[in-house]
C-alpha cells in the first residue's frame, strides 16, 4: 500500500494568502464603485472669490433637494425704530395709602404682592385723632345744652322787659339791657353751633355720621378700617400690627398692573421720529410669538446727560396680566414708508460672518453674493446692495447650498 503525503504550508504564510484576497476584493469594489456614481455637485471659484463662489449641482441632486427661489423685487416698507423698553406700572392706576390721622395698627388683613378687590378691608388702626375729636364733640354737645337754656332765658326776659316797657312799668334803659342780653346768648350759642359744625367736618373724615353722635349717650368705637379704593396688586407695604402710623406716612401702595406702562430709551438722534399719539409694537424675550400693541402718551422733556436718551412712554393694555413689572422688551415705533428692494428673510445666509444671499443664475447653477442689509419688517429684509431687482434669490434650500459652499471650502484647505 502506497503512502501519501501533504505538505500544508506555515500558519504565517497561510495567513498572508488570505489577507491578499480580502484586499484585492475590497480595492476592486472601490474602484468600480467610483467609476458609477457622479459627483452630485461642482464648486467653482474665481481667483477674486467671494461673490463670484458657483455651485453647480447634478439633476439628481436638485430632486433630492427641495430648492425654491423668488424674484428680487422692490415693495413699499414700513420703516420702525426699535428701542429697548421696561415694564412699568401705569401712575394713573396706582393708589398710594395713608391714614388721615395718627393711630396704633390693630389688623393687618393682607401682605405683600397680594391681590385685592375694589372695598376689601386692608387694615385696622385705633385712630387717636378721632378720640380726641369724639372727646372734644362730646364736652360741646353737653355745653350747648346749657347755651341753650340761657338763650332762652335771655330771649323770655326781653319779651317781658317789651311788655312793661310798653306798659309804661319799665324804664327804657332797662329794656335795652335785657335786649343786649338776649343777642349776646344768641351769638355766643351759633357760635358754640358753628364750631359743633367744625368738630363734626373733621370726623366726618373718618366716616363718622351725625346718626352715630346725635346724642350724649352714645358709644362710638375709634378703630377705622382702611379699605382698597380700587382693585390691584399689593406692591409697596410698611405695615405691621402694633405700630404707631402718622398722615405723612405712606403705609401701601395698589397698583392695577392691567394697564401698565413700557418706557422706552430712545436716543437724542431719533428723537425727530417721536410723537406723542403715535403707536407702538413691543415685543419679549418671554412670549416670542406675541406682539403687544401699545400708544405713547408721552415724551419726557429731559435728556439724559449720560446716556444722550429720553424717556419715552407706551401705555399697553395687560389684561391677562402676562407682563411682569421689570420685563425688559422691545419697543418698535413706525416712522414712515418707503419704497425699497427686499428679500424674503428665509433668504438670508451667514458665511465666513457676512450676510450673504445665493442667486440661481441657471437651473442647476447658484452663486453666493454678499449683501449689506438694511432692517427688517415683517418677514421682509431691505437690501442696500448686493441684488439687482429680477434676480432670483434661493428661499428654501439656502442652508444646503451654504453646507455645499463650506465643505469644499475646507477641503480645498486642506
Amino acid at each position: 500500500m502506497r503512502k501519501i503525503t501533504l505538505k500544508i504550508p506555515d500558519f504565517a504564510f497561510r495567513t498572508f494568502v488570505i489577507l491578499s484576497f480580502l484586499l484585492a476584493g475590497i480595492g476592486l469594489t472601490w474602484y468600480y464603485s467610483l467609476q458609477s456614481v457622479a459627483p452630485e455637485h461642482m464648486h467653482e471659484k474665481s481667483d477674486a472669490g467671494g461673490p463670484e463662489d458657483k455651485i453647480i449641482l447634478t439633476a439628481e441632486a436638485l430632486r433630492n433637494v427641495r430648492i425654491e427661489s423668488s424674484e428680487v423685487e422692490r415693495r413699499q416698507m414700513k420703516e420702525w425704530l426699535e428701542a429697548p423698553g421696561v415694564v412699568e406700572p401705569n401712575l394713573n392706576h396706582v393708589v398710594r395709602i395713608r391714614v388721615l390721622a395718627r393711630g396704633i395698627v390693630r389688623l393687618v388683613h393682607v401682605h405683600l404682592g397680594e391681590r385685592v378687590r375694589t372695598g376689601q378691608v386692608l387694615f385696622e388702626y385705633d385712630n387717636v385723632e378721632v378720640e380726641e375729636l369724639l372727646g372734644k364733640y362730646r364736652k360741646y354737645l353737653s355745653r350747648k345744652v346749657k347755651l341753650e337754656a340761657r338763650s332762652d332765658v335771655a330771649r323770655q326776659r326781653a319779651e317781658r322787659a317789651q311788655r312793661l316797657a310798653a306798659a309804661e312799668a319799665l324804664a327804657q334803659k332797662e329794656l335795652e339791657l335785657r335786649i343786649a342780653e338776649k343777642r349776646e346768648a344768641q351769638a355766643e350759642l351759633e357760635a358754640h353751633l358753628a364750631e359743633i359744625d367744625l368738630i363734626f367736618s373733621k370726623l366726618a373724615r373718618f366716616g363718622v355720621t351725625r346718626e352715630a353722635v346725635s346724642g350724649l349717650s352714645w358709644d362710638y368705637s375709634p378703630l377705622q378700617k382702611v379699605k382698597a379704593p380700587q382693585p390691584g396688586v399689593v406692591l409697596d407695604f410698611r405695615l405691621a400690627s402694633g405700630e404707631v402710623i402718622f398722615p405723612d406716612q405712606q403705609v401701601m401702595t395698589i397698583a392695577d398692573l392691567s394697564h401698565i406702562w413700557i418706557k422706552a430709551s430712545v436716543y437724542e438722534k431719533d428723537l425727530g421720529r417721536v410723537k406723542v399719539g403715535q403707536t407702538a409694537e413691543i415685543s419679549f424675550v418671554a412670549f416670542p410669538e406675541k406682539t403687544f400693541l401699545g400708544k405713547i402718551p408721552q415724551v419726557n422733556s429731559r435728556l439724559d446727560p449720560q446716556t444722550r436718551t429720553v424717556s419715552v412712554r407706551v401705555e399697553t393694555n395687560n389684561s391677562g396680566e402676562n407682563l411682569k413689572l421689570g420685563m425688559f422688551g422691545t419697543v418698535r415705533l413706525p416712522t414712515e414708508d418707503h419704497i425699497a428692494l427686499v428679500v424674503p428673510e428665509t433668504a438670508i445666509q451667514r458665511v465666513d460672518g457676512k450676510d450673504v444671499v445665493f442667486i440661481q443664475t441657471g437651473v442647476l447653477e447658484f452663486q453666493k453674493r454678499n449683501v449689506d442689509l438694511v432692517h427688517k419688517a415683517d418677514t421682509w429684509i431691505e437690501i442696500a446692495s448686493g441684488v439687482t431687482p429680477g434676480e432670483r434669490v434661493v428661499i428654501q434650500g439656502g442652508f444646503y447650498l451654504k453646507s455645499i459652499l463650506l465643505r469644499d471650502t475646507l477641503a480645498e484647505h486642506h
